[in-house]
């Protein structure tokens, strides 16, 4: 299991629902490359796990306009940006607060499950892949996408340089452990067939280290291990971070970059499934 503090990832994503869309571009133009992975017959009942403020729910609607589409997010502000928005036209009674731990649906229930950037924020994962699996209908369809360990690598090796260099050792930073081994592993573990991933690097430039954590604060996404940074001495540890990412980083002219390393995967319940 993760040392994920779910409750603190609820709590960010809650605070910061009414900044997500104006951060989440990457978010946001990834999710358009998840559904390129659909193919064959149009599903009829469908699930978005961890929907945020709607945006992939919108395209499976303009996608899939015949489809009864359901989404649940951990953070109730989450749903209220969604259900505002004019782009879902959905019955809003669709939309509700669950744990993709322990999704409320009946065994069996969609056609399509899909989970956008949510599972590096569960603390067990396996748990959560049976969970999607038991939902599914059989013959039914998973696709995730998940922020891999290279993500916010040049972050991770400047805060561990402002560590080493100011003494500082009362926390740690966010670690993603997740790979396409770990992934096709959790497929395979929770009965799943016909699996596979792959990998991208994605690269994205900001104006500066303030900006950065600006947009990764603005997303809710902030660091959520139960072992997070706290106590004195932060403060210093933070402002030697920002210095050492720009010397080290900084492309003249243009700002920093951010390597976000994305992993998406697809799996499928067996047609004929005997449970697990």
């Amino acid at each position: 299991m993760s040392t994920i503090d779910k409750t603190f990832v609820k709590k960010s994503f809650n605070r910061h629902a009414h900044t997500y869309d104006q951060y989440a571009g990457l978010q946001d133009s990834q999710s358009r490359v998840l559904l390129q992975l659909l193919n064959g017959s149009a599903p009829s009942e469908i699930l978005d796990i961890g929907m945020g403020t709607g945006t992939m729910t919108a395209r499976l609607a303009e996608k899939y306009p015949a489809a009864h589409i359901h989404g649940c997010d951990i953070a109730l502000n989450m749903l209220a940006c969604a259900r505002a928005k004019k782009s879902l036209t959905l019955d809003n009674n669709l939309f509700i607060a669950a744990d993709t731990e322990f999704l409320p649906y009946r065994e069996s229930s969609f056609d399509l499950a899909l989970a956008g950037f949510t599972l590096q924020w569960v603390v067990d994962a396996a748990r959560a892949f049976r969970e999607v699996r038991r939902v599914l209908k059989p013959g039914g369809v998973f696709l995730c996408s998940i922020f891999g360990g290279g993500t916010f690598a040049e972050l991770r090796q400047c805060y561990e340089q402002a560590c080493h260099e100011t003494g500082y050792g009362a926390g740690e930073a966010l670690s993603l452990d997740w790979s396409e081994q770990k992934v096709l592993a959790l497929f395979h573990e929770a009965g799943f067939m016909g699996y596979c991933a792959s990998t991208t690097v994605v690269r994205e430039v900001y104006a500066s280290v303030a900006e950065l954590m600006r947009a990764i604060k603005g997303m809710g996404a902030q660091n959520a291990s139960l072992r997070r940074n706290r106590g004195l001495g932060l403060r210093a540890v933070w402002e030697r971070m920002c210095a050492v990412y720009e010397q080290r980083f900084a492309l003249p002219s243009v700002g920093i970059p951010a390597t976000y390393q994305i992993i998406m995967a697809k799996g499928q319940k067996p047609p004929a499934d005997e449970g697990l």
